[in-house]
């Protein structure tokens, strides 16, 4: 999803491909650890879920409701009331209050025009006009005769209940069964399947004032690309990048787990030490790539932005104190790294690899302690970092 990285033709985030390459299941798929039920609805049983708050319209973690237009909406319910089929509508009822997994904008819509009654129809293609005379346009629900009213009610619906299903492959059904116009985001799917304390806290970092400042105020907060940042660091703060297994989503959703039984104040003072210790070495330039020193500044880095925020995470005092006395040369060698094709690749193309994990938090690493001890680098023909000679 390119176009979420600009803003007003702004790049705003490298683009990056996380492709992980051919990777083999290691968790096979159990059907037994899925049940979804298709009862025989109708649009009057949606209403009246709707009516009595028992289906949940605003989401923290779908894409924002009533995006469609009044015509839009105008013609799904004269679709309903000319009989044709609707796409499936897909709930998840594993809380007293259903999330719609799929059909959002239908239910709003719905919503709008049988609950609420703020919709008029407008822009029918079939049941505007009647024998050259004005019929249903500008009509509202209360407008329509019995009749009418009635065959919106009882329409039959498929609506499918995800009634039972680990939260694994209720990330994967999430990612499937998402079928409209706007594609969640596997940070959104993410942000759906573990609601509670790890969703929360998330939530919370992605609003810290230091975050905020690090990354300049350029990271968009619409369709969650922050909390995508927050949940890239938090997966690599929990979980050593030695235990990486492909691909991204599926090590970033394993720490989500590990993250409801941490300590969130301690992830946060951490958290929020490498933040302002990326403040204090690079300025507003933090997180973006740079292979000279008069370059322009390009766009923050999400990968990059991974290895420096875990990595100064994990500084002891004495190291923080040595990096900032040594912060030009870090900076000269971390240019020099940059210059490294290889090291290059392994923050924008497939990222999602072990080989590029392994290669940008291990070279990383050495960079950063070379610096801490005052020394400077140079990699080697065979993609070697050792100390140059001064």
């Amino acid at each position: 999803m390119e176009e979420l990285n600009k803003i007003e033709g702004e790049q705003i985030i490298d683009n990056e491909d996380t492709s992980s390459g051919k990777v083999t299941i290691t968790h096979p798929f159990n059907p037994n650890e899925i049940e979804i039920e298709t009862p025989p609805y109708t649009v009057g049983y949606l209403i009246d879920r709707i009516e009595h708050d028992e289906i949940n319209m605003n989401t923290d973690f779908q894409r924002e409701g009533n995006l469609w237009s009044p015509d839009k909406q105008s013609r799904l319910i004269e679709s309903i009331l000319l009989g044709l089929p609707l796409p499936a509508f897909y709930f998840d009822t594993t809380n007293p209050q259903w999330d719609i997994v799929d059909g959002l904008q239908r239910c709003c819509s719905i919503e709008n025009f049988c609950v609420k009654k703020t919709l008029k129809l407008t822009g029918l293609e079939f049941l505007g006009e009647k024998d050259g005379k004005t019929y249903l346009e500008g009509a509202g629900f209360d407008d329509l005769d019995r009749t009418l009213q009635r065959s919106i009610i009882t329409r039959p619906i498929t609506v499918n209940l995800i009634k039972k299903a680990h939260r694994n492959i209720r990330f994967i059904l999430f990612k499937r069964l998402n079928t409209g116009g706007l594609e969640l985001t596997p940070q959104e799917i993410r942000n759906a399947v573990y609601q509670g304390k790890a969703a929360d806290t998330i939530k919370h970092l992605a609003q810290l004032e230091d975050f905020k400042r690090a990354t300049d105020w350029k990271v968009p907060f619409n369709r969650m690309q922050d909390r995508d940042f927050i949940s890239r660091f938090i997966a690599f703060y929990l979980i050593s990048y030695t235990e990486y297994q492909p691909g991204l989503d599926d090590f970033i959703n394993s720490s989500m787990e590990i993250l409801e039984k941490s300590d969130p104040k301690l992830l946060e003072a951490d958290f929020t030490r490498s933040l302002q210790m990326a403040m204090r070495i690079f300025g507003n330039d933090a997180f973006r790539r740079r292979t000279g020193r008069e370059d322009n500044r390009r766009p923050i880095n999400k990968a990059y932005f991974e290895v420096i925020s875990v990595n100064f995470a994990k500084l002891n005092n004495d190291e923080e104190n040595l990096l900032c006395q040594n912060s030009e040369l870090f900076k000269d060698n971390l240019i020099i790294l940059m210059n490294s094709s290889r090291y290059s690749n392994a923050l924008s193309r497939g990222t999602g690899t072990k080989d590029s994990v392994n290669i940008r938090f291990s070279w990383f690493q050495q960079v950063l302690q070379k610096s801490i001890n005052g020394i400077k680098i140079k990699v080697t023909d065979d993609n070697k970092i050792e100390d140059s000679e001064l």
